[in-house]
């Protein structure tokens, strides 16, 4: 269980709150827009042989004297995909930060009775679907922090996804420190339909550059290593070509129409799901 007892009362604070945003309490929306057996009423429409008498407004009829039905929107289950970065750059409090952030946004549409689908990018584990309430203690003893081997978000979800798998809601939640592309894995989901969220994690420790001089960097994926000069110049390269590493990615995820949050990997889980509720994220 990665969730100590106090985080797992926020963890209850946040499926509350993500309930509201699910009944239209707050600023989001998650129901289908198609007629239903729902409880979002949608609008009025004339009576016709054969409706159900229960349908029928008698409030309506008393004012206006003419028979109307009541129709809702219909509250289908909601699929939820899982992109978890587990890559070996993800180490130590990134990889805590996904986890427990993964972990959240599973609980909470476990709860709403939705379907989950958990894709570990990295290491042996294979991805694992989850439905329901019962499922809620399997899901937080699954996902874990584990961090290791190479980073390939694409290829994950190519593998994982169904092919028929069509719609639904989809966090990457990464570093996005992918040699392929940070992007493939955003542009296949979109193509399926998904509404696309990326939450790039950063370990603002783990990426300060050392001290100047020679030194000698070993990649974590894949240990390679390279040995170069560390100067002023090259400490202010590295930054600049960094953050636009990042204001690419959110343009990106602008232009397709994904969502975007940038968080750090000390920041309380609490605070990066609650973020994404107010955004409407975790509705259709």
């Amino acid at each position: 269980m990665i969730f100590s007892a106090h985080e797992i009362a926020q963890l209850r604070h946040l499926e509350l709150l993500a309930a509201k945003v699910v009944r239209g309490q707050l600023s989001g929306e998650r129901a289908m827009r198609k007629p239903g057996p729902g409880s979002g009423f949608r609008e009025h429409r004339a009576y016709a042989p054969g409706d159900a008498l229960r349908t029928v407004d008698w409030h309506a009829y008393a004012r206006m004297d003419t028979l109307v039905v009541k129709e809702f929107d219909a509250e289908e289950a909601l699929d939820l995909v899982l992109l978890q970065d587990c890559s070996a750059s993800m180490q130590g409090e990134a990889a805590r930060c996904a986890a427990k952030v993964c972990a959240a946004l599973g609980a909470i549409a476990l709860r709403q009775l939705d379907r989950v689908l958990w894709i570990p990018v990295g290491g042996a584990r294979a991805a694992e679907a989850f439905s329901g309430r019962a499922r809620l203690t399997d899901l937080l003893g699954k996902v874990d922090a584990e961090a290791s081997g190479p980073t390939d978000l694409l290829g994950a979800a190519r593998a994982a996804l169904p092919r028929a798998a069509r719609g639904g809601v989809a966090f990457l939640v990464s570093d996005f420190f992918d040699p392929l592309s940070a992007t493939a894995a955003l542009t296949f989901l979109l193509g399926r339909r998904y509404r696309v969220h990326a939450i790039l994690v950063e370990d603002r420790e783990a990426l300060k550059p050392p001290p100047f001089g020679r030194v000698r960097l070993v990649d974590r994926e894949t240990g390679a290593t390279r040995t170069l000069d560390l100067t002023e110049q090259a400490v202010t390269d590295y930054r600049r070509a960094r953050e636009a590493r990042i204001d690419g990615l959110r343009h990106f995820c602008r232009r397709g129409g994904a969502g975007f949050l940038r968080v750090r990997a000390d920041q309380p889980f609490f605070e990066i799901v609650r973020a994404a509720i107010a955004r409407g994220w975790l509705g259709r």
